[in-house]
């Protein structure tokens, strides 16, 4: 399915894409809670812009992606600025990347693309990839955006740490409301989940196995 929406229109006009790195991700870097070199890793990098902002500013970035056609055009992409930037097909439910390779990671919409009972199995794989300490900073749109456009899942913070607790704590946890209207001047010019009402979370990746809580 990814690979034929990445085939079938122009890049631009995916919804997703973006000129500019997102916002908190930014700003946790400027902030210093995300220190170069890394490596760090961009969870279904799409075009890449994250991933290639990071590479631009001495990061060692890792974009991966299903979608064939999503790793090329983000390595078409890349620039003298952020030539380092690695993007390679992989999925994070069975990664084949090393475990306990990066420092931090950053997913701008791909969790909120998963069903229910594949979110244990997210978890679980990211928490393999990551050292202990690393740090997961997580977008997905709110459970109170109630329009009718976007992913097929709107979460609560509830599910969140239903699905990451045993392998993450929440650090902070940032929440956005809609900032507008998604007229179809906003859908062709702008990155729609730019403007729905979401989330933002620091996870830091635990030392161990966080027992089962108790009823």
């Amino acid at each position: 399915m990814w690979n034929r929406l990445y085939s079938g229109s122009p890049l631009r006009d995916l919804p997703w894409f973006a000129q500019e790195p997102y916002p908190p991700l930014v700003r946790a870097v400027e902030s210093g809670r995300l220190k170069p070199p890394g490596p760090i890793l961009d969870i279904g990098c799409g075009l890449g812009t994250n991933a290639l902002w990071l590479a631009s500013r001495g990061f060692r970035a890792t974009g991966i992606d299903l979608a064939p056609t999503a790793v090329e055009a983000a390595k078409s992409r890349r620039t003298s600025e952020s030539r380092l930037a690695d993007f390679r097909v992989d999925d994070i439910l069975r990664s084949e990347l090393p475990a306990g390779r990066f420092r931090a990671a950053v997913d701008v919409g791909c969790f909120h693309t998963l069903r229910k009972r594949h979110r244990r199995a997210y978890s679980q794989g990211v928490a393999r990839l990551l050292r202990p300490g690393a740090t997961l900073v997580l977008f997905w749109v709110a459970r109170e955006e109630t329009g009718t456009w976007g992913p097929p899942h709107r979460l609560s913070v509830g599910d969140i740490t239903e699905s990451f607790e045993s392998e993450f704590r929440v650090e902070r946890i940032e929440y956005r409301p809609r900032t507008g209207r998604l007229t179809r001047q906003v859908q062709r010019e702008r990155r729609p989940l730019t403007v729905l009402a979401g989330y933002t979370a620091e996870l830091v990746r635990r030392d161990g196995l966080q027992p089962a809580a108790r009823g």
